[in-house]
C-alpha cells in the first residue's frame, strides 16, 4: 500500500562491517571468507555457502548453541591477498572461494567473493570484496 504520512526509516550509516550471528559449533578466523549455512548462521566459508565477507575478528562459538554469539565481518572493501596463477590478465575477473582461505576463479561448486581489481604481482591479487552483486 502507498504511503499516505512521512515515516522513518532506519539508515545504517557502517556498510562496511556487519555482524552476523554464529552457527552452533562454529570458529571463524580472523581475515578468513565468512559463508553462511542453509540456516543462515555465520560458519568459516564452506564451498557453495553464500559470501558474506572476510572476518574483521576471531570468532568461537563452540559450545554455543545458533546465534549465540556473533563474528563482525567486512562486507566490502579491497585486500591483497593470494591466488594460485593469478596474473594481470585475471584483472575484472570475478573470484571464488572454495574454503575460508582458498580463492579461485573457478564457479563451479564455489562461493562468489568479489572481483580481481588488480594483481600486483604473479599469484596475488587486490580483491574487491562485493558479495551481494553481479561482478562478472
Amino acid at each position: 500500500m502507498a504511503l499516505t504520512a512521512n515515516r522513518d526509516v532506519d539508515h545504517f550509516v557502517d556498510q562496511e562491517i556487519r555482524r552476523y550471528p554464529l552457527a552452533a559449533g562454529a570458529e571463524v578466523f580472523k581475515g578468513g571468507f565468512v559463508g553462511l549455512n542453509s540456516s543462515k548462521y555465520a560458519r568459516a566459508l564452506v564451498a557453495s555457502d553464500k559470501c558474506v565477507g572476510l572476518a574483521y575478528e576471531a570468532a568461537d562459538n563452540g559450545d554455543g548453541g545458533d546465534g549465540q554469539r556473533c563474528v563482525r565481518v567486512y562486507t566490502q572493501g579491497d585486500f591483497l591477498l593470494p591466488l594460485d596463477g593469478a596474473a594481470r590478465t585475471d584483472v575484472g575477473k570475478a573470484v571464488y572461494a572454495s574454503d575460508d582461505a582458498t580463492l579461485t576463479f573457478a564457479a563451479t561448486g564455489n562461493s562468489l567473493v568479489g572481483v580481481c581489481v588488480d594483481c600486483p604481482t604473479a599469484g596475488q591479487i587486490i580483491l574487491r570484496v562485493d558479495t551481494y552483486h553481479v561482478v562478472a
